[in-house]
């Protein structure tokens, strides 16, 4: 028996081998040695560039489409007010300024006027008031009220209508800085009132200011609305230009219980004069 005899009876038919190879590898299977034909069409690089422009175009379009298109999720941050509209609170109303006019004509019979009182240290003359009205002739007048003159009149056991002129006094001379900006003296006029002649805790609110015209000096003046503890009262201050070191001062307040004398207020103002006038 030959070698070849003994190799063949352990070699399979052909058709066994084919069976045994199916059955380890499957039906399609090619068997090695049989490489694909070269000359068999493969697919063109195109088309794998466009499925991947196309794969590229379909994420874009997800992720837009989730953050900032139609899918996109409410902004977390939006407040109710701005989601639902018909929701949102009213608007804060504007605050408004309000214009401070002149001196108002105060309504009723003023009282006569006797004369004039002459202040020759503030250079300035204002008319001498009759009816109710006294001129307070105490020597004890410009330490008691600080300034040189002095008109009052009576309405009621312990409240006076006044009328104060004299020179800015000197504690309050600093603020005097320019005859263009006199309304920082006559705050300082009233500031210092209302620390001498009205109770503690008193208030005031600005109700009228204008520019004055004395001859042919400059002025201003402005009312206020007083309001303290005990009473109420309207406050009249007027700085004058005079060409001195300091303005004149005209102060007058009036207790809400006497504003029959109102309108003479109004008098003080029309008829103020410089002294070199006459």
């Amino acid at each position: 028996m030959t070698a070849g005899q003994i190799s063949g009876s352990r070699t399979p038919p052909p058709e066994r081998q084919q069976e045994l190879w199916n059955t380890v590898f499957g039906d399609n299977y090619q068997a090695m040695g049989e490489p694909e034909s070269l000359d068999e069409p493969g697919k063109p690089l195109w088309i794998y560039a466009l499925a991947s422009s196309a794969a590229v175009a379909l994420v874009i379009a997800l992720l837009w489409a989730f953050i900032a298109g139609p899918l996109a999720s409410e902004d977390p941050g939006k407040s109710a007010a701005q989601a639902t509209p018909s929701q949102s609170a009213p608007a804060t109303p504007r605050k408004t300024s309000v214009t401070i006019g002149r001196l108002p004509a105060y309504k009723g019979n003023a009282s006569p006027v006797t004369g004039t009182v002459q202040d020759p240290q503030a250079g300035i003359q204002v008319p001498r008031l009759g009816g109710t009205w006294r001129l307070d002739e105490r020597p004890t007048v410009k330490g008691t009220y600080g300034y040189d003159t002095r008109q009052y009149a009576m309405v009621g056991d312990d409240l006076a209508a006044q009328v104060l002129t004299g020179p800015l006094p000197a504690k309050l001379a600093g603020r005097y800085t320019s005859p263009d900006d006199l309304e920082p003296v006559i705050k300082a006029v009233v500031v210092d009132a209302r620390k001498r002649l009205y109770a503690d805790g008193n208030k005031v609110r600005k109700i009228a200011q204008q520019s004055l015209k004395v001859g042919d000096s400059t002025g201003r003046l402005i009312a206020y609305s007083l309001t303290s503890p005990t009473e109420k009262a309207t406050v009249v201050a007027a700085a004058i230009n005079t060409g001195g070191d300091v303005p004149a001062i005209v102060f007058m307040s009036v207790p809400a219980e006497g504003k029959a004398l109102l309108p003479d207020v109004n008098t003080v103002v029309k008829r103020l004069r410089l002294i070199s006038q006459g």
